[in-house]
């Protein structure tokens, strides 16, 4: 099979030469302006009030509900973000004009993995953090080596540094029960062995294992992009994007999901469909979300590669099911018992859960259409849809449809796709200066839903494709190869 046809095609981008002075300023600017926000950042903390002396004294500084000052470090880190976006924005466009590409061969993507590796760095120099993930988990590998079941709340009378460590970012006295993976658990729990049980070391290790494997999804979505017109273009949409990097230095552990769905799509484009439906039915051993890459994936593929590929993806799943399920029932059924739905700076938070759910599920309708057509865009309509449908979208979220709309036909909805990857990072403010109700919280959310919703309008009235509106051009093929 083709998996390569109907990826995007139209030029964006042709990077400079060394000697352009001019485009080694905005390369360097990728990493250097979340660099320089970082060092402001620090500047800022210095002057931080003594209200804030125990946030401070943790091992890794998470902003959390600082009023005035979250809003300030906030306002530090979305100029930086900002400034790395618009570098690589002009890169694109100053490129565009000479109809280029980013240098081919080991150049070329040695050059993006370097610069990748640089944003990761000038994450990982940030005095401080918006989310406390990594707390948990370095907490539940913790759990895992004193015999406790992370699937469950740890015990109250339990202490040690990394249960009151991820207590203390939470609600002072308890943190979430696990919903990851076995296998994720397992590997947090070797990370905390190998750090000899000190809780700074291992929240770094964590936090370096996400950037690598980011680096490393870089490397797969330039073997999966070989072939394509202006491949190097979309791989640095990818690998450059600066929440998606941002995410990765923070530690989140959906980079190990980008991992295996991209080496799922290695392996079909190599005649291993197989193997590429194993690899999407393990992802719930990290994180369960990533199941979702399932049906689409089958949808893309020729007839012949179907049926392998969706043979195993269902075995694998049931298999893993029959592990993962029983794990996270206690967990899934306190959050049922103690919880409450309250959806959040999304769409459902805007308008109500219905109303959005139906917009959603219209955008899955005619993502369907695409999909049977083994067309890209239907992928990316899906995706739309969704991120739309999601009650309370973090930043870090867009690591799941960063790699798509890096890699999908240019139109106005992967545009769109990829704009969501940006203005989820407003969805930081609420978390870093406190509770945002109504009239400011609204607009928040409109910010995070402008692109989304740009697209919407897509939709209306229909094009001249008859069935739906939309926006495929006409490198938007079918992907499926027939037997």
């Amino acid at each position: 099979m083709d998996f390569n046809r109907g990826l995007a095609k139209p030029a964006l981008v042709k990077l400079a030469a060394p000697a352009d002075r001019l485009a080694i300023v905005l390369w360097a600017a990728v990493p250097g302006a979340p660099l320089a926000a970082g060092l402001a950042a620090r500047a800022l903390l210095d002057r931080a009030p003594a209200r804030i002396a125990v946030d401070l004294a943790q091992p890794l500084v998470v902003v959390t509900a600082w009023g005035p000052l979250g809003a300030g470090l906030f306002a530090l880190w979305a100029a930086g973000i900002t400034g790395g976006a618009l570098a690589l924005t002009l890169l694109c466009v100053r490129a565009a004009r000479g109809g280029g590409d980013v240098p081919a061969g080991h150049r070329g993507r040695n050059a993006l993995v370097l610069c990748a590796a640089l944003g990761l760095a000038a994450g990982l120099a940030w005095p401080c953090v918006f989310s406390s993930d990594v707390y948990a988990y370095a907490a539940y590998g913790d759990q895992v080596l004193n015999g406790q079941n992370p699937y469950r709340p740890a015990p109250a009378a339990a202490h040690d540094a990394y249960l009151d460590a991820a207590r203390w970012q939470w609600t002072r006295t308890s943190f979430p029960a696990c919903v990851y993976g076995p296998l994720f658990v397992a590997a947090a729990a070797a990370t905390v062995a190998v750090a000899d049980r000190r809780i700074l070391p291992t929240l770094w290790l964590l936090r370096l294992a996400a950037c690598a494997a980011f680096l490393a999804a870089i490397l797969l979505l330039d073997a999966v992009l070989a072939g394509t017109p202006r491949r190097r273009i979309h791989v640095a949409l990818f690998a450059l994007n600066p929440v998606a990097l941002w995410s990765a230095a923070e530690g989140h552990n959906d980079t190990f999901l980008i991992l295996a769905v991209l080496g799922a799509v290695l392996a079909a484009q190599r005649g291993r469909p197989r193997l590429a439906g194993a690899l999407v039915a393990l992802s719930p051993l990290v994180k369960a979300i990533g199941l979702l890459a399932g049906p689409p994936f089958w949808a893309l593929l020729g007839r012949r590669e179907r049926g392998r590929f969706g043979w195993t993806f269902a075995l694998v799943a049931l298999a893993v099911a029959a592990l993962v399920v029983p794990l996270q029932a206690s967990a899934l059924g306190g959050l049922a018992r103690h919880g409450r739905y309250a959806p959040q700076f999304s769409l459902q938070g805007l308008i109500g859960p219905v109303p959005a759910l139906i917009v959603a599920g219209v955008l899955v309708g005619t993502a369907l259409g695409d999909l049977r057509r083994g067309r890209a865009a239907g992928a990316v309509r899906l995706a739309l849809a969704l991120w739309l449908a999601i009650p309370n979208p973090y930043p870090w979220y867009a690591l799941w449809i960063a790699p798509l709309a890096a890699a999908a036909p240019w139109s106005w909805e992967s545009a769109a796709l990829l704009g969501a990857t940006f203005s989820i990072g407003l969805r930081y403010l609420p978390d870093a200066f406190g509770d945002m109700p109504g009239t400011p919280g609204a607009l928040l959310t409109l910010g995070e839903l402008l692109p989304a919703g740009l697209a919407l309008l897509t939709f209306w009235p229909p094009t001249a494709r008859g069935t739906h509106g939309g926006s495929a051009g006409p490198d938007d093929e079918p992907r499926r190869t027939q037997p």
